[in-house]
């Protein structure tokens, strides 16, 4: 007779004098632990509201779902009391007990950091309390580096949530052209995965700006002006093949709602971008060229611009990540490069069951307008990846 798939649902030891209570015998033989973790289906609260749910199959392979994307598992019996998960490549062997008391209770230790899991097997689903600030991962919990390589992906189907707190540096030949300006950026990310893997992209962008300089009509001087600046966003379709490479295409906007005429162009723009770029789990590189012309307005100053990000971003693990994100524009009215030399350098971790992307970045700009124009720019991004409201409005 075909088994019934078991659901196996894993508890952490929160109060280990229970534990200490009850009577433990190993579990041995290859056949015995392939039976417990054959057909498996366990199930995680990683967040209020956020399930992630891994399916280990008789045939040692697996996945786990959680927070709109989807990350390789795979298990195998080593000897005859072993048990050992593969997650991103980092094998973790657990030794297994049952209680000999008779109820459906195991506990489960990781032979590498002693940490001692307990667990019930039963034929119907139970909800799994995940330990809310584990990097490493497990098996019903992606780790920071599994999030780290999957957000290193532009086409990643995570929502995220990005505050980008800038800082620049300007000069120039205009008097008193010796200028700092300050900006807060927040970018969210809203994918749309489709049946066929592809994802569409929505990604506005908003910028607030606390102080930006302006040169003052008469040229001998400069105010700061600050509020809300040209809100602009994106839509897009990426694609990600099984080789690794990875596709956009889709059209930018720009949107005239500056509060001040200092702070934007009172003109509306759009124009096509697309995306090549190839992933691997330790690297990504990649371009993102763009292009947008003024559609409209009453702002009376000519718009076309070329914009070029260049990506390259090394995963050396443990969720850390460095590399260069440069973006190049090329102002065809005026005849001017804006050309800035970038590093980058973040991590991922997972704090309170959350994932957060941080990250520091540094430009020096090698060309810019001699007249005024940024010579430094700073910036600290902070990424929550969070659930993706809008998608489920549309399931």
């Amino acid at each position: 007779m075909r088994r019934l798939p078991k659901y196996l649902c894993c508890l952490l030891v929160l109060a280990m004098s229970n534990v200490a209570a009850q009577t433990w015998e190993p579990v041995t033989g290859a056949d015995n632990l392939s039976a417990l973790f054959s057909n498996t289906v366990m199930t995680a609260t990683l967040k209020d509201g956020v399930v992630a749910t891994a399916t280990y199959n008789s045939d040692g392979t697996g996945e786990l779902k959680a927070w709109g994307d989807t990350f390789a598992r795979s298990w195998e019996v080593k000897g005859d009391d072993q048990v050992c998960l593969n997650i991103d490549d980092q094998v973790r062997c657990f030794g297994v007990e049952k209680d000999s008391s008779g109820s459906n209770q195991y506990r489960a230790q990781n032979l590498e950091t002693g940490e001692t899991v307990v667990f019930d097997v039963n034929k119907s689903e139970i909800a799994v309390f995940a330990n809310p600030d584990n990097d490493a991962g497990g098996a019903s919990q992606p780790s920071a580096e599994e999030i780290a390589q999957k957000l290193a992906n532009p086409n990643a189907p995570m929502a995220s949530l990005t505050f980008r707190l800038q800082h620049r540096i300007f000069d120039g030949d205009l008097p008193d052209a010796s200028q700092t300006g300050a900006a807060l950026v927040f970018q969210p990310s809203f994918p749309f995965s489709l049946e066929n893997g592809d994802v569409v992209f929505f990604r506005p962008a908003i910028p607030i700006q606390f102080s930006a300089p302006s040169p003052d009509p008469g040229g001998m001087g400069f105010s700061s002006e600050s509020g809300l600046g040209d809100i602009a966003f994106d839509v897009a379709y990426g694609r990600t093949t099984k080789t690794g490479m990875l596709y956009a295409g889709g059209v930018i906007v720009s949107l005239p709602t500056a509060t001040n005429d200092a702070l934007g162009t009172d003109r509306f723009t759009m124009g096509p971008e697309f995306m090549i770029g190839k992933l691997t789990k330790k690297w990504v590189i990649g371009a993102f060229p763009s292009h947008q012309w003024d559609v409209g307005g009453s702002g009376d100053k000519d718009i076309n611009l070329t914009t070029i990000q260049l990506f390259g971003t090394v995963l050396p693990g443990g969720g850390w990540n460095y590399g260069t994100s440069p973006i190049i524009t090329f102002d065809h009215v005026g005849d001017q490069w804006t050309v800035p030399l970038n590093f980058t350098l973040g991590k991922t971790v997972i704090w309170n069951g959350r994932p957060w992307k941080m990250s520091a970045e540094i430009n020096y700009y090698v060309e810019k307008s001699d007249t005024f124009g940024p010579e430094w720019f700073i910036g600290i991004n902070v990424a929550p990846v969070v659930e993706n409201v809008l998608a489920s409005w549309f399931k």
